[in-house]
């Protein structure tokens, strides 16, 4: 029967051998104990754990202990961090500190010990991580020249004379639709389909410098600076969750800057199914029409791609928020709601990371092989950049309801915040807040 004397291991330091007599190594927490004249509690202050400082009395003994000291003495004088087998600990890696050794004329043949050891921790530096979002700006930028000069390469093949004017109208006319919903400042010029069609016919080249004077000043900022203010809509779904406002600071939303995450992803989820529908026109009435009808189309099609991409960008990648150690009571929320960070829904980040692929590979299958490397550049940048936005939110969780309840009070009882009562209507499309029926909800997690 093995007994704790065979579970101790020979004590050594980077292979030299010795004895060990006595160990002892700090345990619990430090921390700085607070007191106050007539004050009978004191308030200890924790400052984080012990550090593993090893104080050993060891010795060694032999014919040969002089051998053996000086073996030890040059392992102990060494620079840089060691491995030390400890007989009760094991093997720990430790810097050597201050040390004694101790020789007595009364012990022939025997050379005391005093070893200090001190944690050898890695040291931690700072680590360079992907900046996802100028990948993503750099890609749209890309995508742009790539469309711009492949729309001009095109209508310059083109025969103006030749072109069906009632034909061209026809099949451009879910295109003039995106335009209108997408590009509101062209209106200024295309009051129409047929103002469409004739500066095609007559100047083609108006269209792709319209599309560059736009995206010089649209770089998706814009569109946060009104989502913030209020003034946009956030649309049906809900896409976003908030977190406790305790951790706005570096890398993320802030005070300073507010961002909405479910008006992004609803607008962006918008231009994608734009993409998708303009994919294709209808062909017919002779080539220069078709080729014309199509090559607009395209151009379209990749402006609304370089949109949605400047759109995506300006969505940052949430800080790691802390949780709320005390929750107000429901008397304090009445007179000050909670201030809460946005961060952004996992699940409705893959959604639209998965509908924008798609989109983009349908898009690249017409596409020239020049075109094809900036469309998929892009769509990697894309899915890059939402795969760490997505990392960074919170998930869904299924919340079951027993009894019919007002979404407020089950709110508060979910959360400790009445404030995400909105949420869980617009998420889960709920006819009324005052009445939630039983069943399953979807929620985001805290």
């Amino acid at each position: 029967m093995s007994t704790w004397r065979d579970s101790l291991l020979p004590a050594s330091f980077r292979g030299v051998g010795f004895f060990i007599e006595k160990a002892v190594v700090p345990a619990g927490r430090k921390g700085q104990l607070h007191e106050f004249p007539q004050r009978d509690e004191p308030y200890f202050e924790s400052l984080g754990k012990q550090s593993k400082v090893h104080t050993l009395t060891g010795f060694i003994v032999g014919p040969d202990c002089f051998e053996q000291r000086d073996r030890l003495l040059q392992a102990l004088e060494q620079e840089g961090a060691g491995e030390l087998v400890h007989p009760w600990l094991g093997r720990v890696q430790v810097q050597v500190g201050e040390c004694g050794v101790t020789h007595n004329l009364s012990e022939g043949g025997l050379v005391r010990l005093d070893l200090k050891f001190y944690p050898a921790n890695p040291l931690k530096f700072p680590v360079s991580t992907l900046n996802t979002r100028r990948q993503l700006l750099g890609a749209s930028e890309s995508l742009l020249d790539s469309a711009l000069r492949r729309y001009r390469s095109v209508m310059a093949t083109v025969d103006a004379v030749r072109i069906n004017i009632q034909a061209l109208r026809s099949a451009l006319s879910g295109v003039f639709a995106t335009i209108q919903r997408q590009f509101v400042p062209f209106m200024a010029i295309y009051s129409d389909v047929t103002a469409l069609v004739h500066s095609l016919v007559n100047a083609p080249l108006t269209v792709s410098t319209l599309f560059t004077t736009f995206f010089a000043s649209f770089d998706g900022d814009s569109q946060r600076a009104r989502r913030a203010s209020g003034t946009s809509s956030s649309g049906s779904s809900v896409t976003g969750s908030s977190a406790s406002d305790s951790a706005s600071g570096n890398g993320g939303a802030s005070s300073v800057e507010t961002v909405d995450y479910r008006s992004v992803i609803s607008e962006a989820t918008q231009q994608a199914e734009a993409v998708s529908g303009i994919n294709l026109v209808s062909q017919g009435s002779g080539r220069d029409t078709s080729v014309t009808a199509q090559a607009t189309a395209n151009l379209v099609q990749d402006a609304l791609l370089v949109k949605v991409a400047r759109i995506v960008a300006s969505m940052p990648i949430a800080t790691t928020v802390t949780p709320l150690n005390v929750v107000p009571s429901l008397d304090q929320q009445v007179t000050q709601a909670l201030q809460r960070v946005d961060v952004p829904v996992a699940d409705d980040v893959i959604e639209l990371r998965d509908t924008l692929s798609s989109a983009i590979w349908e898009a690249s299958l017409k596409a020239d092989p020049e075109h094809y490397l900036a469309l998929n550049t892009l769509r990697q940048a894309l899915i890059r950049h939402l795969n760490a936005v997505a990392a960074s939110g919170v998930r869904l969780v299924d919340m079951k309801v027993s009894e019919p309840l007002p979404a407020l009070v089950l709110a508060y009882r979910r959360f400790g915040d009445a404030s995400r009562a909105q949420e869980m209507v617009q998420r889960n499309r709920l006819a009324h807040p005052g009445f939630v029926p039983p069943g399953t909800l979807k929620i985001a997690q805290e």
